[in-house]
């Protein structure tokens, strides 16, 4: 939600000063930096804001009301499955608030600030997961902070910052295949108000043979980021819809190589070729995780815990899989809705596979066939995900109570398709407890995590190969954070 709202600002303060100018450029950027499903969730309350307040110079409690219905309307559109006990709780309560007639935009503020501190604490009860872990849902915490943000910026006045404190304390719970050549440059700008369709300019680049071309937005601001091996040509057509602002030219090699050492997002070059019928774009955790991905066809983009792409990350990694068509992989089902919105947007035809681990996710990699299109594919990538299962070992932050295990901070847990299955001191012994759930698998892929040495890494696939003797072990560097094993079994 962090990232949203700062991308949300970020467009918003550079838009004109007009309440639907500005409030238009907050929702694009808002669901352009959209990550995770909280930050997606966030940037439809923000596009119902956008609605209400469009042609308009001044809004009033009406128009509030109605951003928050549109709000509520657009959020429930986003998820297929709403879940009690999260952000969705607390958008009903506020729209159910707004409707109490109220004249006085700051009274219906401030009712709205009362209301939703309540429907926060509830989201403690109504949520098995929130409950067994003695917390708030995190998304409706953040939503009710932005709505206190509002309050304040009417009246001036800070509202008390109110700490949630736990009740019992869980566990822890790009490369964008984008084709490039030896020499290029990376340019991007904006142009804001531009008069020309977003469209027509993106035509014109792709005409010129610009590489990776990425032009989005709408009539209040356009953003342009394309490889090129002119710069000077594209700034032209760009100066065809108006003044330009933040240009920036750099050599694409250097960049790549800054980028990867400041974010960890693998960036890698392909050669220039011609669109492939079918391509993959698989989330994945770590440089390991990314290396398997390409090796079985697909172009892996950068994800996992506290990293997760944006939309406007994923619609670049479906841009440069290169292919008419694209099939995404989310691997967390955090990422889900991010990639449910990157495919709305997306130039090419998406199907979405939702994986919810990435070790559903190599599994149906597998099973990728370049020869098929697109919807046999994910039907046939579908069909071995569901059967795949996944350990994950982490460590626990805090005390808790998670699926029937009572969890102390500092453990080791693993985690068998998403569940709690075993958990003590030793990680290993932790990870052959829940092998033994497998016991009738045909082979184990241990991937190791980014801080695991090599002795340690052979320890736990000799204790593996003992566990379960049956079953064939075979070793992968993963590379992901947090999480010293993950075994994706088949």
């Amino acid at each position: 939600m962090l990232h949203t709202m700062r991308s949300a600002l970020e467009q918003a303060r550079a838009a004109p000063a007009t309440l639907s100018a500005t409030s238009a450029a907050a929702a694009h950027g808002a669901l352009m930096g959209a990550r995770g499903n909280s930050g997606v969730i966030l940037s439809q309350v923000v596009r119902g804001v956008k609605e209400a307040f469009a042609a308009r110079e001044r809004a009033g409690a009406a128009e509030v009301r109605r951003a928050i219905s549109l709000g509520r309307r657009y959020a429930y559109e986003a998820v297929s499955a709403p879940a009690p006990g999260t952000m969705l709780t607390l958008i009903v309560a506020l729209d159910e608030s707004a409707a109490r007639d109220s004249d006085d935009v700051v009274e219906l503020l401030k009712r709205l600030v009362a209301d939703g501190q309540r429907a926060v604490a509830r989201t403690r009860e109504e949520n098995p997961t929130n409950r067994a872990a003695g917390v708030v849902d995190a998304g409706a915490r953040g939503l009710q902070l932005v709505v206190e943000g509002v309050l304040s910026g009417f009246t001036g006045e800070e509202v008390p910052l109110i700490r949630v404190a736990p009740v019992a304390a869980g566990a822890p719970g790009t490369r964008s295949e984008a084709p490039s050549w030896e020499g290029a440059y990376d340019v991007q700008f904006l142009v804001h108000r531009p008069s020309r369709p977003v469209p027509g300019i993106r035509e014109e680049m792709l005409r010129f043979g610009a590489d990776c071309v990425l032009v989005v937005g709408d009539e209040s601001l356009m953003k342009v980021h394309v490889h090129t091996l002119q710069p000077e040509e594209i700034i032209r057509i760009g100066l065809t819809a108006g003044r330009i602002a933040d240009v920036v030219v750099e050599d694409l090699d250097a960049m790549t190589a800054e980028h990867e050492r400041l974010t960890g997002i693998v960036v890698a070059s392909a050669p220039r070729a011609p669109l492939a019928a079918v391509g993959v774009v698989a989330v994945v955790p770590g440089e390991g995780f990314a290396a398997v991905a390409r090796s079985l066809g697909a172009a892996p983009l950068r994800g996992g815990a506290t990293m997760n792409p944006s939309t406007e990350e994923l619609v670049a990694a479906i841009k440069g899989a290169n292919a008419r068509s694209v099939v995404v992989l989310p691997n967390d089902k955090n990422v889900l809705l991010a990639a449910q919105q990157a495919a709305k947007v997306a130039e090419v035809a998406v199907r979405i596979v939702p994986t919810s681990s990435v070790a559903q996710g190599m599994a149906a990699l597998v099973a990728f066939d370049p020869r098929k299109d697109s919807e046999t594919n994910a039907r046939d990538m579908a069909d071995v995900a569901e059967r795949a299962h996944g350990i994950e070992v982490t460590r626990a932050i805090r005390d808790a109570d998670i699926d029937g295990e009572r969890v102390r901070a500092g453990e080791a847990v693993a985690l068998l398709d998403g569940r709690v299955v075993a958990h003590g001191e030793d990680d290993v012994a932790v990870l052959c407890e829940a092998a033994k759930r497998l016991a009738n698998a045909e082979i184990f892929t241990l991937y190791s995590g980014a801080d695991v040495d090599d002795a340690r890494i052979e320890r736990a696939a000799e204790r593996l190969r003992a566990t379960c003797p049956r079953v064939s072990v075979e070793v992968a560097h993963g590379g992901q954070p947090h999480y010293p094993f993950i075994v994706a079994a088949e």
